[in-house]
């Protein structure tokens, strides 16, 4: 009598278990194979595990990281300050995904105040992404006797002219290795169909300017959040040399080249002396597009992850706790049945730190909650199969007939509890945010995984075990007969 479930379900809870086993154990084998010791610090391991990232992404209550109240300030006359908002906290969020950052908070909060949250990221770091107007302002040349500035970049009785090019033509941006030196680092720059019409004609006439390359009406400027009012001082040298030194060096221009040809297909690209954090940076800024207004940190605050790290101890160790005292009432009210649950929650734990390394879950305090509770749900699963098997004993089935027969019983209460917490999680998933969008979230997985684990995993194992004859007696199986 063969009581073993299909071999195709076998061969998936097989894959799964093989798979949470090299996941959870990445890190480890890196470390094996690699020399290192298993415990402490490693060269290369996440955030930085070759190109895939296996970690546990942690929020900010357990990582640490930064939280800033900002305000929008300098709003354009006649804007919409409800609109002017909504749209600063689109280009954070784009900002802030750039980075890399899991989860981040991104709110408005009041009439022009954004609340932002970030997991791992140092607050100068925050200010520098998130602050930056980072408005792409090209210019041309034109003659300016008034003008006396006369540094590497700009000749004297000359000033920059605004061109009818703005930085929402911009419609990607990415930074490379320059093909020509494959040394130096550029931002390369794509227009849309009208700015590459309207870069097209100043390249066009700045080439046809003059045959020399030597004036200065024969160059084009990309600059960073260059204003009128800046031009309108440029009369004074000792400001015009202040914003025409590099952006590096706290000034606004980023690059200033002599045009060879016309450039008519829409694409450039700006050199300047770049690092390729700084590249990546900017280009990061300009494919975020420019923020609206300007943006003032009335508060920066680096959180530390002391108050967290304290947390989680107590949270693994409740955790432990609560799965010993869960696996010891289930073995002494259940015995075996009760062993192979406890296998099948082995099982299912693995599986769910799998999919939270590689969905990837940022994992808080709310959500460790949740896995926890999921925790609980999983072995309910398993007590409601287990009163049914017991009652079909008792009623005179065999014992292979008793575990279907279980199985068959419990599934509809299984389902429908286990379909309201889903549909409820998957709500709260969509709809919340922060705190409650992660407590979701891992409950939502570990619903999923738990009936996975209860339904397959506990009744393969029974279905296995149970083909052995010592198996089958009612003291091993926890069976009373009335």
């Amino acid at each position: 009598m063969n009581l073993v479930l299909s071999w195709p379900v076998r061969l998936i809870v097989v894959a799964l278990l093989a798979y949470s086993l090299f996941v959870d154990g990445a890190g480890y084998i890196y470390r094996f194979v690699n020399h290192y010791a298993m415990t402490g610090s490693a060269p290369g391991l996440p955030p930085h595990f070759g190109d895939w990232q296996v970690y546990v992404h942690r929020g900010l209550d357990i990582q640490g990281g930064t939280h800033m109240d900002l305000q929008l300030v300098n709003v354009p006359a006649g804007s919409n300050l409800s609109q002017v908002q909504a749209e600063a906290v689109s280009v954070i969020e784009r900002r802030v995904n750039a980075l890399g950052v899991s989860e981040p908070y991104v709110a408005p909060a009041g009439s022009d105040r954004i609340v932002v949250e970030l997991a791992g990221v140092p607050a100068a770091k925050a200010q520098d992404t998130i602050g930056r107007t980072a408005r792409l302002v090209t210019t041309t040349w034109v003659s300016d006797p008034n003008s006396t500035v006369n540094t590497s970049d700009v000749t004297a009785g000359w000033k920059p002219q605004i061109s009818p090019l703005t930085s929402d033509m911009v419609t990607g941006a990415n930074a490379s290795l320059d093909p020509q030196t494959a040394t130096q680092w550029v931002v390369n720059v794509t227009l849309n169909s009208s700015g590459a019409n309207i870069f097209g004609d100043l390249s066009t006439k700045a080439y046809n300017a003059c045959p020399s390359t030597d004036c200065p009406n024969r160059h084009i400027a990309e600059w960073l959040d260059l204003t009128q009012d800046d031009i309108a001082q440029w009369d004074d040298p000792t400001y015009a040399a202040q914003i025409s030194r590099p952006v590096d060096q706290g000034g606004k221009l980023l690059t200033n080249p002599t045009i060879q040809q016309p450039i008519t297909g829409g694409q450039f690209f700006i050199q300047g002396s770049f690092t390729q954090s700084s590249a990546k940076d900017l280009a990061t800024l300009l494919n975020s597009g420019a923020l609206p207004a300007t943006i003032k940190v009335l508060d920066s605050t680096d959180v530390g992850a002391a108050l967290g790290a304290d947390a989680i101890r107590k949270s693994l160790a409740a955790g432990l706790l609560g799965l010993v005292i869960v696996v010891i009432f289930m073995v002494a009210y259940y015995r075996l049945p009760g062993m192979l649950a406890s296998l099948a929650l082995l099982f299912y734990a693995g599986v769910v730190l799998a999919l939270f390394k590689t969905i990837p879950v940022t994992v808080t305090l709310a959500g460790m909650a949740g896995f926890v509770l999921s925790v609980g749900m999983a072995v309910d699963a398993n007590v409601l199969i287990f009163e049914r098997f017991k009652e079909e004993v008792r009623a005179g089935r065999t014992i292979a007939a008793a575990v279907d027969a279980a199985v068959k019983r419990a599934w509809p209460a299984i389902r429908d509890s286990n379909t309201s917490t889903a549909i409820t999680s998957t709500l709260l998933a969509f709809l919340g945010t922060g705190p409650v969008r992660g407590f979701a979230v891992t409950l939502l997985i570990g619903v999923i995984v738990s009936l996975l684990s209860s339904i397959i995993v506990t009744h393969n194992l029974l279905a296995i075990v149970l083909n052995f004859g010592w198996s089958r007696g009612n003291q091993v199986l926890g069976i009373v007969r009335g």
